[in-house]
């Protein structure tokens, strides 16, 4: 059965996400965190990408990208998931061992501005859902922290603008019918 295509139109903006096989954590530790990070900027280097939002949890990561060019997410993540999971089975000691991630990339499309929205505070609010901070400002790994200053140049302007109560509004939980409606697409797979 062929997998799903991995073309996104120039001009889309979707939600990506993956996982680690079996759920298995990928990062534990801080440098394990910023690892990725600086593989996310020197991916980036290589194979632009507009990356509106992002948020790396222990087992699991998201982006939100605005598309410029077909097929550049696709050539990003490569480089990126292919370049982790290396250097993930040498510091871990099991080359050889299978799969690093449980699939390619899912990428979901945002199709109208409401649901854009709630993919942003979706994303950006991941670890203050999963009870491991106060507030969504907390957590170092996300490009909410970017726009609160760190300054790890990540970031491209989004497509819409967001409010200017932005930072309120991620440590606001989303309506539960709204987090439903981003679950549901993500359990699809």
């Amino acid at each position: 059965m062929p997998g799903n295509s991995r073309n996104l139109p120039a001009g889309s903006v979707v939600h990506v996400f993956n996982r680690g096989n079996d759920k298995r954590l990928l990062f534990e530790r801080a440098y394990q965190f910023e690892e990725f990070l600086w593989l996310v900027s020197w991916a980036k280097a290589i194979c632009p990408v507009r990356i509106v939002a992002y948020c790396i949890m222990g087992n699991h990561w998201h982006f939100v990208f605005w598309v410029e060019v077909e097929w550049d997410v696709s050539a990003f993540l490569h480089r990126l998931t292919g370049t982790h999971a290396k250097r993930w089975r040498r510091s871990t000691d099991t080359i050889g061992l299978g799969h690093v991630y449980q699939d390619r990339f899912k990428a979901k499309t945002i199709y109208n501005e409401r649901y854009y929205f709630n993919c942003m505070r979706y994303v950006e609010q991941n670890p203050l859902t999963a009870g491991l901070v106060h507030s969504a400002r907390d957590w170092r790994w996300s490009s909410l922290a970017e726009r609160l200053g760190n300054g790890r140049g990540i970031l491209d302007p989004d497509p819409i603008g967001l409010p200017i109560d932005w930072i309120r509004l991620v440590d606001q939980p989303l309506p539960e019918c709204d987090a439903d409606e981003i679950r549901n697409k993500l359990k699809r797979y």
